[in-house]
């Protein structure tokens, strides 16, 4: 029989499982959306390096994700497809990544013992409560632009993190090597989207205070490509064409947001810190953080100095706000909704190590009196237990159960009417809307929802943003959607 902690542990492991699943069996349904398809017809009219001067000059700097978007999308080959894969990959690397992070600050910098098990299922804790209180998780989990814009770069700058960890304290015949190899995912962090720009600071600025003073040149070489890669991507036209539209001079606060720009600040992260799902999903991952932290604690352990908590909480409060600065100064107003996914998993890993950290560094005495914390073996299974009963979890579960199925054979029956009427040469397509029971974490629609950042569906009659996108992709002159519409035929 198990004992109880192998009980624990198990329940502990299952329930994570439990957890997570829905998420990732959601990605088998998946389906192309907007800037997927926009992508692979401006690749198809602009031609394969076309496209990407194309859009450096009127709308991005962001080069590396451009590419990934036009080269590397399915959708511009006709693989509809594809996003299914891309999606459940990008979710497994996100694991990885993170699991790989950790596993480099606990077992090489910090010389604490873990394991790759321990790593992967403390990763899987910290995903399970992001993608609990995510606040938009089609547009972070199975949006194909989305995943690009924002899970690629933030796992570029964990794996850069974790490679310059092993740069300064790992095998010393590998440290260059880990050196040189933390220049590519540190390319793809600074140059693949701006708020993890922005993000890579405080990390650069307390590896700078960290590393040993043998690591000071791997540093600098970080530095000087870091800001190649940068000045490239900031030089881009298209750069200010994009600031120009999404903050416009006419906005109220435009001419003097500097004045407001930290009170305001402040201001969008209470708002977001006071979301229930957040709020609670932060404090639980510091205090599992704070939890694991004190039963790993070592009798032997040194105390950080005063400088290094100093340092780490200044690294920890710059991280974590700094994406509320740079949307309150571009955009003058909150970071977008899809950003704020980011945003929480960067803020619930700080959070957690941070706990973690504490824990560790906990007193004699202090440990003593926190008898109790350590008594909470079931602490992680309780934080669980809440998770199947509010957030996204149960969305996901009821969404795969009732509306996946439908969704994805519907979306086929679509696309083959849209081909259709391409090879007849149909003047004008008129489809049905989408007939789900449900829809909120794949399928956000607006008839089950009224917070989601996307409709995905076509919009009534024949005009909208989808529609004219489905008329570019698929050449079809017209395409529209009503409600009397009759339902059409399964694909082959």
């Amino acid at each position: 029989m198990l004992s109880n902690s192998k009980l624990r542990f198990f329940l502990l492991r299952l329930a994570l499982l439990l957890a997570l699943a829905p998420f990732l069996l959601l990605t088998a349904f998946n389906q192309p959306f907007f800037d997927d398809f926009r992508n692979g017809y401006w690749m198809r009219e602009h031609g394969t390096w076309g496209v990407q001067l194309w859009l450096f000059q009127t709308w991005t700097g962001r080069f590396i994700t451009t590419f990934i978007m036009t080269v590397l999308n399915p959708v511009a080959y006709g693989w509809l497809g594809g996003v299914k894969v891309v999606a459940a990959t990008a979710f497994m690397a996100q694991w990885a990544s993170l699991a790989y992070f950790l596993r480099t600050l606990l077992h090489t910098a910090l010389k604490v013992a873990c394991s790759w098990s321990q790593a992967f299922w403390a990763t899987g804790l910290l995903l399970v409560l992001f993608c609990n209180a995510a606040p938009v998780p089609f547009s972070f989990l199975y949006w194909f632009c989305g995943i690009v814009a924002y899970q690629l770069p933030l796992i570029g700058l964990l794996t850069f993190t974790a490679l310059a960890l092993r740069a300064g304290w790992g095998p010393v015949r590998a440290r260059w090597r880990n050196a040189g190899l933390a220049c590519f995912p540190l390319v793809l962090a600074l140059t693949g989207n701006e708020l993890t720009l922005v993000q890579a600071m405080p990390l650069l600025a307390l590896l700078g205070f960290a590393l040993p003073t043998t690591a000071r040149p791997k540093l600098m070489l970080w530095l000087i490509i870091g800001a190649v890669a940068v000045g490239i991507a900031a030089a881009a036209p298209g750069n200010w064409v994009r600031v120009a539209t999404m903050a416009p001079p006419s906005d109220p606060y435009y001419a003097y947001r500097w004045l407001v720009l930290i009170p305001r600040a402040v201001y969008s992260m209470v708002l977001f810190l006071l979301k229930p799902m957040v709020g609670l999903s932060t404090l639980a991952a510091a205090t599992v953080g704070l939890w694991v932290g004190n039963q790993t604690r070592a009798t032997n352990h040194s105390p950080l100095a005063r400088s290094q908590w100093m340092a780490v909480l200044l690294a920890f409060s710059s991280l974590n706000f700094i994406g509320f600065l740079l949307f309150r100064y571009l955009i003058v107003g909150a970071p977008l909704m899809r950003a704020q996914n980011e945003i929480l998993l960067v803020l619930l890993l700080s959070t957690g190590a941070l706990g973690w950290l504490a824990g560790q560094q906990l007193t004699d005495a202090a440990s003593s009196k926190a008898t109790r914390l350590r008594q909470l073996q079931l602490l992680p299974l309780l934080v669980l237990g809440g998770l199947f009963g509010a957030g996204h979890v149960p969305e996901a579960w009821r969404e795969l159960v009732t509306s996946a199925a439908p969704f994805d054979a519907q979306m086929q029956a679509r696309f083959a009417a849209l081909r259709a009427a391409q090879r007849a040469g149909t003047p004008q397509l008129t489809l049905p809307p989408l007939r789900l029971p449900y829809g909120r974490v794949l399928i956000p629609l607006r008839q089950f929802s009224s917070d989601i950042e996307f409709d995905i569906d076509l919009s009534i009659g024949c005009e909208g943003t989808i529609n004219s996108v489905m008329e570019r992709y698929f050449e079809v002159p017209k395409v529209c959607s009503e409600a009397a519409a009759a339902p059409l035929p399964a694909a082959n």
